[in-house]
């Protein structure tokens, strides 16, 4: 079945990506950089490394839809990695918002089709949900500060409704 793409359908792509990178810009409050750049363990990764590989993500999706990038190197430092993300975000937001409805529509990529602008945007927004469990885990792990307890869940509710908000338009 095709969702029929309406403007609610594309602002609630727009604000489930918002939301999960406004969760994940609050993961990073009152890190340091050092505790950024710090390995928990031999076998881990740091939460710089996640950073960068979430801004290069977004990146490779947008170029397997067509589209020209210019990927980042793999770790940079903390105030970098943000500026990074914020340029890469900007750029989803755009193309978001440029993008005709058909590349809306969800296409998963195969070897001979492209994926669609909201299969990507969905994609890359799970990706980030998905990596920032490992991020607040490395962050404590590395000796960060608590977060805000009432902050937490109202960053963690906004997004899983950004979420849950897109999945019933995808329905219906």
């Amino acid at each position: 079945m095709t969702t029929p793409i309406t403007k609610d359908f594309r602002d609630g792509l727009a604000s489930a990506y918002r939301a999960a990178r406004s969760h994940l810009r609050y993961l990073l409050t009152d890190l340091t950089p050092e505790q950024a750049a710090t390995e928990p363990t031999p076998e881990s990764r740091t939460i710089l490394y996640y950073l960068t590989h979430i801004a290069n993500s977004e990146l490779y999706w947008l170029a397997a839809s067509g589209r020209k990038v210019i990927f980042y190197a793999k770790e940079v430092p903390l105030d970098i990695a943000i500026d990074l993300l914020d340029e890469v975000q900007h750029r989803v937001l755009r193309e978001l918002k440029e993008c005709s409805d058909e590349e809306l529509v969800f296409q998963q990529p195969t070897e001979d089709v492209k994926p669609s602008l909201g299969w990507i945007v969905s994609r890359i927004t799970l990706h980030t949900l998905y990596h920032s469990g490992e991020i607040i885990y490395t962050r404590y792990a590395v000796g960060g500060a608590d977060l805000p307890s009432e902050e937490a869940e109202e960053s963690w509710s906004r997004m899983m409704n950004a979420m849950m908000h897109l999945v019933f338009m995808a329905q219906h």
